[in-house]
């Protein structure tokens, strides 16, 4: 759980939440009218049927669907928050209060200071609030970003072509043996789950296990900077998603991107299925210690 000002932190250049007429006024000496920016964000969502008490609804469009068609339906459900990145003044009814906070980039020079003029605003201090933005998945990502950056947790990073859900899931329940433990559940571990699951972290937690999917290059890069791992599993390679990627080297180069996101050594551990030749290369890739496991004598 966070609070709203972490989401206007984040949303707002990441740095602690200041207003321009009061230089120095941190969130706590503001006066009770300003409790709406004290709000509880339990979690964050992006079908409006999940939404719960406290949710943060990240409205993206789609090809079938477009979320900002059901950021109503998330606000009924009791939604405090939620990311738009399209004027919604059409798609409300009459009946729903609720307030706007622009914060696009065309508009960022006047967004505190229109944050300032409603921190007194008491008609406000209970209505859901939609935060508008250029993009609703890059502002969800900035804010899983910033979140997990104030998060004292160690983060297990794990990919391959097969097993790494099963991995995910042992290492996990070990783990939790001695450490409250989160991990991604289901699927969510692509540029759009993997930030809805970091955002579920809480100052309680102190270790993460994260599945890392791979269908591009890059892509895993991107998510080990939001994650910020500093273990990092690497199952196998296989040739599952190499119509998109395009070889098995490729795929290779694309989850090899974990091991060279890891801290050095100590801080950061890769372990390495020796078994696959594709891996075990990996270890010439990584400033981090390595282990490996495997079949072969030489693990």
């Amino acid at each position: 759980m966070f609070l709203l000002s972490d989401v206007l932190e984040a949303l707002l250049a990441g740095s602690p939440l200041q207003f321009p007429s009061l230089p120095g006024v941190e969130l706590a000496a503001l006066p009770v009218s300003a409790a709406w920016l004290r709000r509880v964000i339990t979690e964050a969502v992006i079908d409006s049927r999940q939404a719960i008490p406290g949710s943060l609804f990240v409205a993206l469009p789609g090809e079938h669907q477009d979320g900002h068609d059901f950021v109503t339906h998330a606000f009924e459900r009791g939604a405090h928050v939620a990311l738009v990145q399209r004027d919604l003044s059409e798609r409300f009814t009459s009946t729903v209060k609720y307030a706007v906070l622009d914060l696009r980039k065309e508009s960022l020079e006047t967004a505190k200071t229109a944050l300032l003029a409603t921190v007194g605003d008491a008609a406000i201090s209970d209505a859901p609030i939609c935060l508008w933005v250029d993009d609703s998945l890059a502002a969800l990502q900035m804010i899983a970003r910033h979140w997990r950056r104030k998060l004292n947790v160690r983060v297990i990073g794990i990919t391959g072509s097969v097993g790494k859900s099963t991995t995910k899931e042992l290492v996990a329940e070990v783990l939790e043996q001695r450490f409250r433990t989160l991990r991604n559940e289901g699927n969510l571990n692509n540029e759009i789950g993997l930030p809805i699951t970091l955002l579920r972290l809480g100052e309680g937690h102190q270790r993460a296990v994260l599945e890392m999917g791979f269908y591009v290059p890059g892509e895993i890069a991107f998510l080990c900077d939001l994650a910020q791992p500093s273990i990092g599993v690497v199952t196998n390679i296989g040739t599952v998603h190499a119509e998109r990627a395009g070889s098995q080297e490729i795929i290779a180069r694309g989850k090899a991107e974990l091991v060279q996101a890891l801290p050095a050594d100590p801080q950061g551990v890769a372990i390495l299925n020796y078994d696959d030749p594709f891996v075990r290369q990996m270890a010439n890739l990584t400033q981090a210690r390595v282990f490996f496991y495997g079949l072969d004598a030489h693990a």
